[in-house]
């Protein structure tokens, strides 16, 4: 059986144009002379003597690159109606990845059944180009795929660049929580503390009216940053209502805690009586915390 690409009206666009943009980073990418090829001397390498070096032709490059880069932004503009759809995946290898349930196979599942994963790998690789940049900062802003908006934050964040604070700010404030979320995620590889915890603490605020998923997460992403209010609030969500918020709760102390919160969650295992689920994350985090605890003793 064979996947195929079929056209369907009214479909969002930027799951392809992802995929398009990616295929312009890894264009670009191998318009670079590599270590060890052709063209480059690889790092620790000298010329062997008598070899003629090839030459990697300046006014060819120059040429390539804006035309690479200039055919795929404009496919990108002009795309409106595609998608991707797999039908009868039963005897493919599709089919086949899907049914394996090992924690490879969970990957290679999510790998290829999530097209936003390896074009998040492929788009990570920061080409300097700002005609792509400005295509990732437009689906980030404004892609109506909540997925492929979370995946471009995450991508740009990757970057590094103090100047998409303003993006994520804008993101946090957005009424879908898939996107809220993957705003947060994306400030935690950021790489500018100062500046993310102070937008992670506007999730946590008590004053405002939040969804408990992300309060929890967002104050696990506190206690990585650093920020000394993160393990006290986490420690308050163990209390929680709800049993998915516990358990993200423990599962971020084992991460973050300190030897008191060994004791915390053993004393906890056997007052969880109705899911197993928090009884597996309060095991998990207190086997985690346990050379903490023999450390301070």
């Amino acid at each position: 059986m064979v996947e195929h690409w079929s056209e369907k009206p009214g479909v969002d666009s930027s799951i392809l144009s992802l995929a398009i943009l990616s295929l312009a980073v890894l264009a670009l990418s191998s318009c670079v002379p590599q270590p060890g090829t052709p063209g480059a001397a690889g790092a620790g390498q000298a010329a062997q003597p008598g070899a003629t070096p090839a030459v990697v032709s300046s006014t060819q490059t120059a040429q390539t690159d804006p035309l690479i880069t200039s055919t795929l932004v404009n496919l990108f503009d002009n795309l409106n109606q595609e998608t991707v759809t797999l039908n009868n995946t039963s005897g493919t290898p599709l089919g086949d990845i899907i049914s394996i349930g090992t924690p490879t196979g969970f990957r290679l599942r999510n790998h290829y059944t999530h097209i936003g994963i390896p074009i998040t790998e492929a788009l990570s690789v920061d080409t300097g180009n700002p005609r792509i940049r400005k295509e990732l900062v437009t689906m980030a802003r404004w892609s109506t795929n909540y997925e492929v908006r979370s995946e471009a934050l995450i991508i740009l964040a990757n970057q590094h660049n103090l100047a998409d604070e303003p993006v994520f700010k804008e993101a946090l404030l957005y009424f879908h929580s898939g996107v809220r979320f993957g705003a947060m995620e994306a400030l935690a590889v950021w790489g500018h503390p100062q500046h993310a915890i102070p937008l992670l603490k506007s999730e946590t605020d008590p004053n405002r009216e939040g969804i408990p998923i992300l309060n929890v997460y967002a104050t696990g992403l506190l206690a990585r940053l650093g920020d000394p209010s993160g393990v006290p609030m986490l420690r308050s969500f163990l209390n929680n209502p709800s049993w998915v918020v516990r358990a993200m709760a423990a599962q971020y102390l084992g991460d973050y805690g300190d030897a008191s919160d060994y004791d915390r969650l053993v004393n906890r295992i056997n007052q969880e009586q109705q899911y197993n689920f928090v009884v597996a994350e309060d095991c998990i985090a207190a086997i985690k915390l346990f050379p903490k605890k023999m450390a301070s003793q």
